[in-house]
């Protein structure tokens, strides 16, 4: 029978199936396909449409079912799945319509006896009634029979049960249940007729099945517990009637298993009369016979031989053995002192001894090789040979005992010589980790004295004005303004994107604006101000003015060097920051620092929002939506989905190019597209006039774990909704209701403080340190040279990336580039998709070549690998642009103006690509199969089994 595909409908059309109106889901499982991360989101779906609703772990019928009343027959029905074909279809109509065609039936008919057997069956309180107080006369036999028949009624067992109110399922549970609970009555009749209300539960096996058992201790009619017995199965498992005095059970049960102290009396005669060394002889039989006898593990300690050995020598009666009546093997006392005192018969039990070659090795002072061939030679298996096989041959001595103190004394000195060596070792590791350790506090001292202080005499002339507050309050806004009126200086963005739009703005304004970023520099004739990603920033050439937008970067490990730079290192005299309260504390911390002065401008919210009151499936979302996940792939498929739905879509992530970002996000603000599905690229860098954010997901993977999102993400990216100037408020909501309780809590919570900026090493830094390009990386890093006033505020930044570059260079290459070059070279943009490419432009400047040109790619876009590989080609191309931008390596990137091209024709051709709605599913990459979107890998099911 095939399996059902889970969708919200499905579950309603089940659930409406089932007599008792909910069903526990565990029922579920042998019929629905197994895929919890594709069941999940369609029954959530189903819950949030208000299809079914649940009381862990039952959904239910909301129309038939209250919560109580699921919670009231849960304990006492077991629903069964209702009735399907072998095509996978369900065969009965909705319990309700049944329901609705009887009462009419009822109502017109006019066989009044029939009626009321139906009615009290209907009517009785749990929908099932016994023969016995349903039927009366031969009569009501034929009808109940008759009623049986055409399946009005249902009978198991002497029940007669209504079936649109109970499953059969439900009837046979409840006929279990009452055996059970007249078995389990029985079972505490006999133990209330035992001494102490308790007996072994052994003896009561023998009356009852253990399933009946197991229900009496389910259901807490009776108890159970054990007891140590000192002979085999050494436990005793007994069953006490709940109630009862458990202390005197105890005492019954252990009174029972005590082994008479009589059975030890003829033991007694066979121990003799020595006593074991140290041993206390007392009153009680078992006492004494323990006193005067071993066990083989203590007799073997005390011959000093192994067990092994005495076991075999046990086997071939060299000593006298007894069983005692716990089931100990003992040996009499006085046999295992007569044995230490008679050398000859100590050696007749040493003679079982298995010897090992290495120690033969270390007597006879000859290599563990000879050994081995003497042992051959006298047809001896060199994994077993044994004492008696051995002695006296070759040097070896006569007796055990004296093999054994010889091989110790060797062992012993063996083992100091390893000391002495160990010692030694030691010393000189310590010595070389003390010099170590000198140099590195030494190299840690000068780079302390390098770092920067940030405090020079201009900086009274110079004046930081902190524009504090929530996105959409009109922090950029006004700093623009404060820029226009400087007439010279720099806007500094994390983004292309973000750069290029303040380029647009201030041009369309009439105040003219040259672009800089990693990639390219378009000048304005007359242009005083720059918009500039802020890696480009000069601060020896700051102008009058500049712009630190999304300061909150400060505390990116990765870029966060970038806004330190520019806030300390900053020569013009009026700096403007812009920023959320989460920055506040850390940025005056800094100013403060370096005697910055400085003020607060706390901006407000222009327009309202507030999270929504339910949850926003994708069938109902709004227009100006913006739909968040948080990665491509989930962007895709979403596209996909909400295409299926007849809605226009347009999509921003942080792989495509900033061109096509903002195609897609200037389509869904000019109304050509209802909806903008986007990772929390959204969040930063696109100023989208949206009227809603909704969360599809809640948690998203930071490089290490998937984890929920902080306040301040949420907080950040859900703020987007309601932009001043175009909506009249906002709204922040989520996909499932689970997911919107996390959103409002997060959106009103307190979303915490930064406390570190970032800085990253100079080129000055590195050359204080010896060694390859990654290994001062990392160093550096580690010596984590940063003043101790300055601890509290500032780390070192993330050089993972670099690092991993620099280990693809060699010295030699280094020392060819220069240091400067080098350093350079490895803060190229890549990822690590990338640095295949990058690593073969950095082979052609080491060479003095021209760079190879990016990977071509396809020349139309199909489907989502396709689009995959166009960006790819992008990233390529970005980091031939960005050497190419570098002084250093500007005569190795003579294509320039065509590899330009082609990332603008590749750009082109995405756009286009998303606007036609092309296949973004996942397929398989050996057959093209569309695979599901949680499935984890590249290939499908069927042909990963090939």
């Amino acid at each position: 029978m095939p399996k059902l595909r889970p969708t919200p409908e499905l579950l309603r059309a089940i659930i409406e199936r089932v007599p008792e109106g909910f069903l526990h889901q565990a029922q579920l499982t042998p019929h629905i396909e197994k895929s919890r991360r594709k069941n999940a989101p369609a029954f959530r779906r189903a819950i949030a449409l208000g299809y079914v609703g649940w009381l862990d772990p039952f959904y239910y019928d909301p129309e038939r079912c209250t919560p109580e009343q699921v919670k009231a027959m849960g304990d006492w029905c077991n629903p069964g799945f209702p009735a399907i074909t072998d095509g996978g279809i369900l065969r009965d109509r909705p319990i309700d319509i049944q329901r609705r065609e009887r009462q009419n039936q009822l109502a017109e008919s006019t066989a009044t006896d029939y009626v009321q057997i139906v009615r009290q069956v209907e009517q009785s309180e749990q929908g099932y009634l016994t023969e016995s107080a349903l039927i009366h006369s031969t009569d009501d036999q034929r009808i109940v029979d008759d009623l049986i028949g055409v399946g009005v009624l249902g009978r198991i067992d002497g029940l007669i049960y209504d079936p649109l109110r109970l499953s059969a399922q439900t009837v046979e549970h409840v006929l279990t249940q009452r055996y059970y609970q007249t078995q389990v009555e029985r079972l505490c009749e006999v133990l209330q007729a035992e001494t102490g209300h308790t007996a072994p539960q052994e003896a009561i096996s023998k009356a009852f099945d253990d399933a009946i058992i197991q229900h009496a201790l389910d259901d807490k009619a009776i108890a159970s517990f054990s007891v140590r017995m000192k002979k085999p199965p050494y436990k005793s498992t007994w069953l006490i009637l709940k109630g009862a005095d458990s202390k005197k059970a105890r005492s019954i049960a252990q009174q029972a298993v005590r082994i008479p102290d009589a059975e030890w009396e003829p033991m007694l005669v066979l121990c003799g009369d020595v006593t074991r060394p140290g041993a206390k002889d007392a009153s009680t039989l078992r006492s004494q016979v323990v006193a005067r006898s071993y066990n083989v593990k203590r007799a073997a300690t005390r011959l000093a031989v192994s067990v092994r050995a005495l076991n075999s020598a046990l086997d071939d009666d060299l000593l006298m053995t007894f069983t005692d009546p716990e089931g100990r093997l003992r040996i009499p006392a006085y046999q295992i002192e007569a044995a230490i005192e008679d050398r000859e018969q100590h050696e007749a039990i040493t003679a079982y001894e298995i010897l090992r070659p290495r120690d033969l090795a270390i007597v006879e002072s000859v290599s563990y090789s000879t050994i081995r061939r003497r042992l051959r030679r006298m047809g001896i298996k060199h994994a077993k040979p044994t004492w008696r096989k051995l002695r006296g041959q070759w040097n070896l001595p006569s007796y055990y005992v004296d093999y054994v103190e010889k091989l110790d004394g060797l062992l012993a000195e063996q083992q100091r010589q390893r000391d002495a060596e160990r010692e030694q070792m030691r010393q000189l590791a310590e010595a070389q980790r003390e010099a170590e350790r000198r140099e590195r506090e030494a190299l840690r001292q000068r780079l302390l004295e390098s770092f920067p202080s940030w405090r020079h005499d201009g900086r009274a002339d110079q004046h930081v004005s902190l524009h504090i507050g929530p996105p959409n309050s009109g922090k950029t806004h006004q700093s623009l303004e404060a820029l226009i009126a400087a007439g010279a200086g720099w806007y500094l963005a994390p983004l292309r994107l973000l750069a290029f739009e303040i380029f647009d703005r201030l041009n369309q304004r009439g105040v003219p604006c040259n672009l800089l970023t990693g990639e390219e520099y378009i000048p304005v004739p007359g242009a005083q101000i720059t918009a500039a990603t802020i890696e480009m920033f000069n601060p020896e050439n700051s102008g009058d003015c500049i712009i630190i937008d999304e300061a909150q970067m400060l505390a990116d490990t990765d870029r966060g060097w970038a806004w330190t730079r520019a806030l300390m290192e900053a020569r013009t005299p009026e700096i403007h920051v812009i920023a959320p309260d989460t920055t506040h504390d850390l940025i005056r911390k800094l100013v403060t620092g370096a005697e910055i002065p400085h003020t607060v401008v706390h901006h407000q919210r222009l327009a309202p929002i507030k999270v929504a009151d339910q949850a926003w499936p994708l069938e109902m979302l709004k227009p100006r939506t913006i739909l968040v996940a948080f990665s491509r792939r989930m962007v895709l498929h979403l596209k996909s989905e909400l295409e299926a739905l007849k809605r226009s879509v347009s999509v921003v992530y942080g792989a495509l190019p900033p061109e096509v970002r903002r195609k897609q996000a200037d389509r869904f603000a000019d109304g050509e597209t209802e909806i903008c599905v986007a990772t929390d690229a959204v969040g930063m860098g696109l100023n989208l006039p949206a009227d809603y954010v909704c969360f599809y997901e809640v948690e998203k993977y930071d490089g290490e774990q998937v984890r929920p999102l902080k306040p301040s993400e949420l907080q950040q990216i859900g703020g987007r909704a309601g932009r001043y100037g175009y909506s009249k408020a906002g709204e922040v909501g989520a996909v499932y209701p689970a997911d919107l309780q996390l959103v409002r809590k997060s959106f009103y919570a307190d979303p915490g403080v930064l406390t570190h900026a970032h800085v990253a090493p100079t080129v000055a830094d590195l050359e204080l340190i010896p060694g390859h390009l990654a290994e001062r990386l990392e160093q550096w890093r580690a010596l984590d040279s940063i003043p101790e006033a300055l601890r509290d505020s500032i780390k070192t930044t993330d050089l993972d990336e670099r690092i991993e570059l620099a280990r693809m260079l060699t010295d030699d290459d280094v020392a060819a580039l220069g240091l400067d070059a080098a350093l350079r070279l490895v803060n190229a943009p890549t990822r690590q998709s990338s640095r295949a490419y990058w690593l073969s432009c950095a082979r052609a400047i080491i060479n003095r070549r021209q760079m190879p040109l990016p990977p071509a790619a396809p020349r139309t876009i199909k489907n989502s690998r396709d689009l995959e590989t166009t960006e790819s080609a992008i990233s390529c191309a970005d980091i031939y642009m960005w050497l190419s931008r570098r002084r250093e390596f500007t005569q190795y990137g003579a294509e320039d103006i065509e590899v330009r091209a082609a990332r603008g024709y590749w750009s082109t051709q995405i756009d286009e690509a998303l606007l036609r709605k092309i296949d973004t599913a996942r397929r398989c990459s050996q057959c093209g199969r569309r695979l599901p979107n949680t499935h984890r890998h590249g290939v499908c099911d069927r042909c990963f089994r090939r």
